[in-house]
């Protein structure tokens, strides 16, 4: 079977690490993490990945802004919003763009 690749965006390394730690214990997934989102538009022009596990509040670059970049590339990359923003706007705007689901911090 082949391993699912992982993308991890968060500015907070700690979170990156966590999960990173807790998902290849499975040892079914390939994972890369990401805590500067201006690194991001480059590394999915150079790699493919089947899930991304996406912050919204970063600096720089948005987890919003990051997800329209993937969705106007036409990109229908599974995307789970994995967040510290309980704003229902915000995960109204995402849902709207295709997020898998909005969870919470």
């Amino acid at each position: 079977m082949k391993m699912k690749k992982i993308l991890i965006i968060d500015d907070d390394v700690a979170v990156i690490n966590n999960l990173m730690v807790f998902l290849m214990q499975t040892g079914l997934f390939d994972i890369v993490g990401v805590n500067d989102s201006r690194e991001v538009a480059g590394l999915l022009d150079r790699e493919t990945f089947d899930i991304i596990l996406l912050d919204m509040d970063m600096p720089n670059v948005s987890g919003i802004d990051i997800l329209n970049d993937i969705r106007s590339k036409g990109s229908d990359i599974t995307v789970v919003v994995l967040t510290g923003i309980g704003d229902v706007d915000l995960a109204v705007k995402a849902m709207k763009l295709g997020v898998l689901d909005y969870l919470i911090k």
